[in-house]
């Protein structure tokens, strides 16, 4: 005999999917983040390279352009820190929804599981009391 599901099966799908779907986005913005650190650490050690230039006789135009390049350095370096900030607030929200839907699953197979034991004990109930009982005399 086949059961068919009730709404808190149906409900557990449902929030599974979205659990599913929940990493997917932490697993993007993981590897976003990652990416992101890398080429951070990478401009670092870029404006590492660039302030230790030897010492000697420069011309203006080799000043300027230095100079360019270093504030250029700066700002990207800036936004890769935005954006690292970014990343990581997001990652702590999608986190904290991911715990949340995790509960929300856990408490909608547990509520299904009661409701399929409930129904269960029904179904006993009735098949007993269509049973004939059998009385003995002696």
């Amino acid at each position: 005999m086949v059961s068919k599901k009730n709404i808190f099966d149906k409900l557990s799908l449902k929030k599974k999917m979205e659990l599913n779907k929940q990493h997917q986005i932490s697993n993007h913005l993981n590897n976003e983040s990652s990416n992101n650190s890398q080429l951070l650490t990478q401009l670092k050690k870029l404006q590492e390279g660039t302030e230790s230039s030897p010492l000697g006789l420069k011309s203006a135009s080799f000043l300027k352009s230095e100079t360019w390049y270093s504030q250029k350095l700066s700002e990207e370096i800036s936004l890769k820190e935005n954006k690292q900030r970014f990343l990581n607030n997001e990652l702590r929200e999608i986190e904290k929804k991911i715990a949340h839907q995790h509960q929300n699953v856990k408490k909608a197979k547990q509520k299904a599981s009661e409701k399929r034991k409930k129904e269960k004990h029904e179904l006993e109930n009735k098949l007993e009391a269509m049973m004939p009982k059998i009385n003995k005399l002696r």
